[in-house]
């Protein structure tokens, strides 16, 4: 199966870039183990993207990540860090019927805050945030097919163990 490894990269902090951009390596590398064709951005775009004139990465960018998310049979996005980049792939899947697996550490201090807001009305409203890891939009495409909450690679692994992916792959596709 084609499996595109969706993330976010520009906005994670820079204290937990080393660890998140290793997270990433060893899913793909995982992915990659249990026979299945993994491309991602920290290997398939970036990478090229440092030879490129400054003024062709933004194009080359998206055009390289859109073809690989509309090359996928299956969306693995890793959402423990908020990204447009990814929101926007997210869509384009959706949008060619791919299916989604979303998966994400429920880490505290990456946890959205409660937040209040006076609207148009005059009244006070409360955000609404779900839990407050993964924005609602996200959470309500309809292509997605499983989420997955976990705590360690480990924890990560055992419950990508324990679903077919394949099966997933197929669920949209006609």
């Amino acid at each position: 199966m084609n499996i595109y490894l969706a993330c976010a990269l520009t906005h994670v902090p820079e204290y937990s870039f080393e660890e998140y951009s290793n997270l990433l390596v060893s899913i793909a590398e995982y992915l990659t183990a249990s026979g299945n064709k993994v491309k991602y951005a920290l290997a398939n775009s970036d990478p090229q993207l440092a030879n490129r004139e400054e003024s062709c990465k933004a194009g080359l960018c998206y055009q390289w990540d859109r073809d690989m998310v509309l090359w996928a049979d299956l969306i693995v996005a890793e959402a423990s860090f908020p990204s447009t980049g990814m929101g926007i792939e997210l869509q384009l899947a959706d949008s060619n019927e791919i299916p989604i697996v979303m998966c994400f550490r429920p880490d505290s201090s990456y946890k959205a805050k409660p937040k209040k807001y006076r609207g148009i009305d005059n009244i006070d409203h409360e955000l609404q945030i779900g839990e407050g890891y993964i924005s609602l939009m996200a959470l309500g495409l309809p292509s997605l097919q499983k989420i997955m909450k976990y705590n360690s690679i480990e924890d990560l692994f055992y419950q990508l163990d324990n679903v077919d992916l394949n099966l997933i792959g197929q669920s949209t596709q006609t």
